[in-house]
């Protein structure tokens, strides 16, 4: 008990690794945060896990290289779905690692392809997880990140987290 909220980040590493870590685990966590009497989980899974691009290139490399890890993702995910928690999914492209808050992040929703770039830097990814924990609008919606440099019309980097979920749609 007392815990409030959990983001889950993990991912399987290993070839036969998807289906423990990135469904099972999942569903397990899901499972175990409800009984503690956490309110809300943050998922990180992964942009093109949709069976709309089955033959993505790159869905279908990560697919061979981890044993099915982008299905296994969606799995992850719908198991969360499921779970009875207020949930958030966040699905990143490409993870970067150099500093974070250098550019605007954008939200997009359906899968779609991305706005801006589909690269997002690591701790871009964890700004908008916690961001989700404390917005209500961030309550059981799945939505896809890009980025885009700032502009006149985007914003900058810092308009980016407060607006993030503003008109996203909750999943159906």
């Amino acid at each position: 008990s007392g815990v409030a909220n959990v983001i889950f980040t993990a991912s399987g590493a290993t070839y036969f690794s998807a289906a423990a870590v990135d469904h099972k685990g999942v569903a397990n966590v899901a499972a175990a945060a409800k009984a503690a009497g956490a309110q809300h989980m943050v998922l990180v899974s992964s942009r093109l896990v949709t069976p709309k691009n089955r033959w993505h290139l790159i869905r279908n490399v990560l697919n061979w290289v981890r044993w099915g890890l982008m299905d296994e993702k969606l799995k992850g995910e719908a198991a969360l779905r499921s779970s009875g928690m207020a949930y958030t999914i966040v699905r990143p492209g490409g993870l970067g690692s150099g500093a974070g808050g250098t550019v605007r992040i954008l939200a997009e929703q359906g899968d779609v392809a991305p706005r801006g770039s589909s690269s997002i830097a690591r701790a871009d990814v964890a700004a908008v997880c916690v961001a989700a924990l404390n917005n209500p609008a961030a309550r059981n919606v799945t939505l896809e990140l890009s980025t885009a440099p700032a502009s006149s019309t985007l914003g900058t980097p810092a308009d980016s987290l407060p607006q993030m979920f503003k008109g996203l749609q909750p999943d159906t």
